[in-house]
């Protein structure tokens, strides 16, 4: 209250109803501000306009869009799940390429600070990146192999598209003969056969300098050489001349020392090499004197053991936490697929969690997998992935042989039955596709024509039974070869001649010995007439 010549007046709170107040109106960018002026205080009304209601593609909700480029600059547009792991987008990615040899490949993404990461395939996509939308990843060759283990054309193109990129930023060092054979090869594959209006030679990007007339010369000598060399060809040939490589197949890691001098961190298959900036080799670390490896914060650490019985520890400092763990992981992964039989629990199993994870393992379930992280990202050996390619090819290309229910080839489709059905119409007498028994009786077979076959070479039939561990895997060829059993790791003394069922015998046994199908009552039953189908088709006669 206030008093003015000794009565009291009201305060005009608000200054809405004050005697005297102006009130100005201002309009900015759509929203409206009213201003009341009363005395000394100036009271400030906004006015919010209405905003526009955002609308979401129904279609992508939940989903997770994610740019893939491959070795040849190509970007692909993958979709996925928003809580997908790795895998599932580097599944797809090899689906559509038609990629069958999977683990030899991985996804790769740039860190914070510039620095090249691994995608943990068996981690969320979205716990890894830095809520990018999309998700910019590389699709590039993990593991090399020697090229005679690659078993498709397309993981062999894409081998060689890395590997070339590798060649032109300098990772891998060739000697002048090597230089021109690969710059022949690569016009080889890109341009084809010799054309002076068309070849174009690489020689100057992988070496450094420009060629001489001589040196030209050579190069266009050899390329005319491989007239009428496909391409798939072509890029084998470069892949045997770069396996041979010192560098072939390492992943360089930029890093430290203790005394903070820059080197360059080899992974290979056969080791640690310590590099300077320009690759020349300061030391070689084989994986035999490694006793172990650890990470904390930005420090990765090597313990190796001299030929005395001391041992030293290594320290190699890193740009971040990410990239420590990325060279800590390449360690421990490259010596598990190069060097290993297998795959350990210790290894395969190894993780960490967050602290809801860790809260929730506490109270409700140890094994719960809330906030669970794995550390590593490897799951079979160089061999187990060459033997899973393997079976895969071999099951692809059985499957023709099992046609789907209900679908018939163009042979086996008469447009007239015996009976005198126009086109169009189902006779079960002629239609085995539908019949029950005969799906049976196929998808019976194949089963045991798989389970007979030779767990190394999948080609030939089992007939060997390893001693004295009893395990019968191989045919005698392979079994020969090794000694140890592929099962059990026991040694093999000597190698049992074994007399198992043949296909052929399996066949008559299926047919013979195949309980009949219940039918159900209200139901005719029918015979599959043999007219028309191939010698291995008649099995569904009953």
């Amino acid at each position: 209250m206030t008093s003015y010549g000794g009565r009291q007046r009201p305060r005009a709170e608000s200054g809405l109803g004050a005697r005297g107040a102006r009130r100005r109106i201002l309009r900015v960018s759509g929203v409206a501000c009213g201003a009341v002026r009363c005395g000394h205080r100036v009271t400030a009304v906004y006015h919010s306009a209405p905003r526009k209601q955002e609308t979401k593609d129904p279609r992508m909700a939940g989903k997770m869009i994610c740019h893939v480029t491959r070795p040849d600059s190509v970007v692909m547009e993958v979709e996925v799940d928003s809580k997908a792991n790795g895998e599932d987008c580097l599944n797809e990615v090899c689906r559509k390429l038609g990629i069958i040899e999977v683990d030899y490949f991985g996804l790769q993404y740039s860190g914070c600070k510039g620095e090249n990461l691994w995608l943990n395939l068996r981690n969320r996509i979205s716990q890894q990146m830095d809520n990018l939308t999309p998700c910019r990843l590389r699709l590039r060759v993990k593991f090399f192999v020697e090229p005679h283990l690659i078993l498709q054309e397309q993981t062999r193109h894409l081998f060689f598209m890395h590997v070339k990129e590798d060649l032109l930023k300098g990772h891998l060092r060739t000697t002048p003969e090597q230089t021109e054979e690969l710059s022949a090869l690569m016009a080889q594959a890109q341009f084809g056969d010799y054309n002076q209006n068309t070849a174009k030679y690489l020689y100057s990007e992988l070496c450094g300098k420009e060629p001489d007339l001589v040196t030209l010369s050579s190069i266009v000598a050899k390329h005319k050489a491989l007239d009428g060399q496909s391409q798939g060809t072509a890029e084998y040939q470069a892949l045997q001349l770069v396996s041979s490589l010192e560098h072939y197949g390492v992943e360089w890691h930029h890093a430290r020392d203790a005394e903070g001098h820059r080197m360059e961190i080899g992974v290979g298959p056969e080791g640690v090499s310590i590099c300077k900036e320009d690759l020349t080799l300061v030391n070689r670390i084989p994986y035999p004197i490694i006793q172990v490896a650890t990470q904390s914060g930005k420090s990765v650490y090597l313990t190796v053991s001299k030929e005395s019985s001391d041992s030293v520890v290594l320290l190699f400092k890193l740009i971040s936490n990410r990239a420590a763990s990325g060279l800590y992981r390449a360690i421990t992964e490259t010596h598990a697929f190069y060097r290993c039989d297998t795959v350990t629990n210790a290894v395969m199993m190894q993780y960490s969690r967050d602290f809801k994870g860790h809260l929730a393992s506490l109270f409700l379930n140890e094994n719960i997998n809330l906030g669970k992280k794995y550390v590593f990202d490897i799951r079979r050996t160089s061999k187990e992935v060459y033997d899973h390619a393997r079976r895969a090819l071999y099951n692809a290309g059985r499957k023709d042989l099992v046609a789907p229910p209900g679908e018939r080839s163009p042979t086996h489709s008469p447009s007239r039955t015996s009976h005198g059905a126009l086109e169009g119409e189902v006779d079960c007498e002629t239609d085995c596709g539908s019949c029950p028994q005969s799906r049976a009786l196929q998808e019976r077979l194949q089963k045991l024509r798989e389970a007979l076959l030779c767990m190394l070479c999948c080609e030939g039939e089992i007939d060997s039974a390893f001693c004295p561990c009893g395990h019968m895997v191989c045919c005698q060829s392979c079994a020969t070869q090794l000694q140890l059993c592929p099962m059990c790791r026991a040694k093999v003394d000597h190698v049992q001649h074994v007399y198992l069922p043949t296909c052929a015998s399996l066949l008559s046994l299926t047919v013979v010995n195949a309980a009949p199908l219940p039918i159900h009552q209200g139901v005719t039953s029918h015979t599959c007439s043999p007219e028309g189908y191939s010698h291995s088709e008649k099995i569904c006669q009953v």
